[in-house]
């Protein structure tokens, strides 16, 4: 009877899926072998070297498997690690210009989404600075804020025309807004 209900195919079917332990196996094979690295959550990002810990702490890794070492590598990040001040709060947003044919008639290929936005929009919120002290350098793919005691590098999303962008300080708010023409690839299609 235990036949009929096909208890003979399941434990043919356990024994595939599980197999027995033999005894002649030692549990040697589950030890870690020499040599050989135990990867977990500490393993994750840049190798620290021991004798300097902190954000301004060189890292070289001499005998890893990178293809590179680190003292390669040349970049804004770089820069942005040695400087003591501090970097201020900020927020992005993208804005579009929307005329009455988008909105009412959809008369345009403008979405509500960012691929259809002309603007990128950051305000700068640097408390206890003047605008005298403020300096503000605006490339193609970057944005350098400067200041007694902040400094922002920042990296643009999309490319951006320098030379049609603006900025104004709000002083009541210690907030640098500035907006920023963007000159993305498919633009002229998107519009």
């Amino acid at each position: 009877m235990a036949d009929y209900f096909g208890f003979n195919e399941i434990k043919a079917l356990e024994k595939l899926i599980i197999p027995e332990k033999d005894d002649t196996d030692s549990d040697d094979d589950d030890l870690p072998q020499a040599g050989a690295k135990k990867f977990g959550p500490g393993q994750i990002g840049p190798i620290k070297n021991s004798n300097q810990i902190g954000p301004h702490a060189s890292i070289d890794n001499t005998d890893s498997d990178d293809i590179w070492n680190n003292s390669e590598i040349k970049s804004s990040q770089t820069v942005e690690l040695s400087d003591p001040r501090i970097q201020p709060e900020y927020e992005m947003k993208f804005k579009q210009s929307v005329t009455t044919e988008d909105v009412f008639l959809g008369m345009g290929f403008k979405t509500p989404g960012s691929a259809s936005c002309e603007w990128l929009t950051l305000k700068v919120k640097l408390p206890g600075e003047d605008i005298d002290d403020i300096e503000l350098s605006v490339e193609t793919e970057t944005i350098d804020i400067r200041s007694k005691r902040y400094r922002l590098h920042l990296p643009t999303p999309h490319p951006v025309d320098p030379n049609a962008s603006s900025a104004k300080w709000h002083k009541d708010l210690s907030c640098l807004e500035i907006n920023l023409r963007m000159t993305r690839e498919l633009d002229k299609v998107n519009f």
